[in-house]
């Protein structure tokens, strides 16, 4: 006699024939439902037993994986020796990122099963879905995306909103078990492979961890699958991004996951040339060095802005950018542009890896900063800082004032950042070139000025922008506050030969509206993480200030301490990159700045 077959949850719900096909009935493929199989449809549960202990999940398999993923393995590797004896046999649409796992054998146990359960009931408890989804399709409609994500975020989106649809007493750990079985699966795809294909071995009723990650950032419980694969990256980079939202820009958490997205990055062998690797479809191909020129720049940037080393050396890695459009192939030359490109965060990438590649050569100078080829060196770095600048489309380089552009509000931010990219090579250039933080010479002053001029104009346009790839308070700490500081030392030193061809009207008009829009939290609140660099810094600049409006006509006034000029000097950061609070705290020491009484708290 057949045995008797249950229908999937969906169905008898509705109370239809299911046809039983695995994994997805045919009623769910076509509607594209969720389709969901009970582990023990025709288990009788007892009721005094549920009383006392239910069943805490559907059946699954507590073996872990015996052979943990290895990831991509190089030309110094041991299976690099052992490819020369025994030819790779593998197919050209297989991934680099370890061997298939058998969906029957998933990796993790049971802890791992209750805690995705615990997330899931969690989130949609406590949140509706509805209400995120309409929230997260208000942020696309303004023109705002995840920069790297971008893709696949709307899909993902309703994918997300259409998939939980049961809510019996087990919902979540049914949910929770399809999901862990979904996410186990490798991504297929070969050379023929489109974006809608690809993106639909994970939407609908095939829905992993990972595409629920980009809608809720579970990233813990997919990186806990040790099945590294181009969706797990792009939702680390993207959780690293919301890191440093929530924990701010200095903080070691946000330093520490940009490091696991590094270590997935070469994990994955993306550092290597992509353009060699057979069977991958031109569109993850792109998206692959979407991938790696966003995690590059963001090494780069972060390195500088908390002054460390960075982690990823273009020495060793294949420095690779990709097109402007996802479904065209980047094969042009670096500095090539098509005229009529459009804004947009895959241009943001581009340009900003551009940009990190100089900042890096102007790193490793640092290092041999007495060295006497320092300075031809650093000119050719400015040299190809400036036809870096000239290769842009002539639409992309702001010449005037921000308020001018008549773009749209992604378009006016995209501009901005773009300018403030260029600049910020420059000043790193002049920054390198001093013998002293604490004697800036006349271009630094004029590069810093442009940039702060810019940042205060970002401020105070900001309901008229739209994040094109980095948000307002990042662009005011990592630009705004290295510039106000150089100009603050130019100002206390009284060089009147450093700043004649700069207004000083207009200088003291930036400082003092930075210092505004700070302190009366337009921009940044107490509890925001990034509020105690921003308001030491803008406590020195007020000092200052005050002591500049008691007699604009006088230089701040002098006190006992200043003999000890050359004291407080020493007590800069030797560290030309730092511009962190030890930096302000140390500028607040200044002789000139001692003898201001600091203004009185409000009351």
């Amino acid at each position: 006699m057949a045995s008797r077959l249950a229908a999937c949850e969906a169905c008898r719900k509705s109370k239809l024939a299911c046809d039983h096909q695995q994994p997805v009935c045919s009623r769910c493929q076509s509607t594209k439902g969720v389709c969901i199989y009970r582990t023990a449809p025709f288990k009788r549960r007892r009721i005094e037993k549920s009383l006392k202990s239910p069943d805490p999940s559907p059946s699954f398999s507590p073996r872990r994986n015996a052979y943990p993923n290895p990831g991509y393995l190089g030309s110094s590797s041991h299976a690099a020796i052992f490819r020369h004896i025994t030819p790779d046999d593998h197919s050209t649409s297989s991934h680099a990122a370890g061997p298939e796992i058998p969906v029957d054998q998933l990796v993790g146990d049971n802890h791992l099963l209750l805690q995705g359960a615990d997330v899931l009931k969690h989130l949609l408890t406590l949140y509706s879905l509805s209400s995120m989804k309409e929230l997260v399709a208000f942020w696309l409609a303004k023109g705002a995306n995840l920069a790297l994500a971008e893709p696949f975020v709307a899909q993902c989106a309703e994918s997300a909103s259409q998939l939980f649809e049961s809510h019996d007493e087990n919902w979540h750990l049914v949910y929770a078990r399809r999901l862990m079985q979904n996410s186990a699966r490798r991504l297929q795809f070969n050379e023929f492979t489109d974006l809608a294909s690809f993106s639909s071995q994970f939407l609908d009723h095939y829905a992993r961890w990972e595409t629920l990650g980009i809608f809720f950032a579970a990233i813990k419980i997919s990186l806990s699958l040790d099945c590294l694969n181009d969706l797990q990256l792009i939702l680390q980079y993207e959780n690293f991004i919301v890191h440093s939202y929530v924990d701010g820009d200095q903080s070691y958490h946000a330093w520490r996951k940009l490091g696991d997205v590094i270590s997935s990055t070469f994990a994955l062998g993306y550092h290597e040339n992509i353009e060699t690797k057979p069977g991958i479809p031109p569109f993850l191909m792109d998206l692959r060095k979407t991938a790696f020129a966003r995690i590059y720049s963001a090494d780069k940037n972060i390195a500088i802005f908390l002054g460390r080393p960075p982690r990823m050396n273009k020495r060793f890695c294949h420095f690779q950018i990709p097109s402007c459009d996802l479904n065209a192939r980047s094969i042009a030359k670096n500095n090539d542009w098509d005229p009529h490109t459009k804004a947009g965060y895959r241009t943001d990438t581009r340009w900003s890896a551009l940009c990190a590649s100089l900042k890096e050569e102007v790193w490793e100078l640092l290092q041999d900063k007495h060295d006497a080829a320092c300075v031809p060196k650093a000119s050719e770095i400015q040299r190809k800082a400036e036809e870096q600048w000239q290769a842009l489309p002539a639409h992309f380089r702001l010449e005037s004032s921000l308020k001018q552009c008549t773009g749209s509000p992604f378009e006016r931010d995209f501009l901005a950042h773009v300018r403030l990219n260029h600049l910020h090579v420059l000043f790193l250039l002049r920054l390198l070139l001093l013998n002293t933080m604490t004697e800036p010479d006349i271009p630094i002053i004029e590069t810093a000025a442009q940039m702060l001029a810019l940042v205060v104009e970002a401020i105070l346009l900001r309901d008229q922008l739209t994040n094109s790839g980095t948000g307002l308070i990042w662009k005011v700490a990592y630009y705004g506050l290295p510039a106000a500081g150089i100009i603050l030392l130019a100002l206390l030193k009284q060089h009147s030969h450093a700043t004649q061809n700069i207004s000083r009207t207009k200088i003291v008009q930036d400082l003092s509206v930075f210092v505004a829009e700070v302190q009366i939290g337009t921009i940044v609140r107490p509890e925001d993480p990034n509020y105690a660099l921003l308001s030491r810094a803008t406590q020195t600049i007020q000092r200052f200030l005050d002591s500049f409006h008691s007699d604009p006509a006088q230089p701040p006034p002098k006190s006992s301490h200043d003999d000890g000029n050359d004291g407080w000097a020493a007590l800069l950061s030797q560290d030309l990159w730092d511009f962190e609070a030890g930096f302000w705290q140390s500028l607040a020491d200044h002789p000139s700045l001692l003898a201001v009484d600091p203004p009185l708290p409000n009351i």
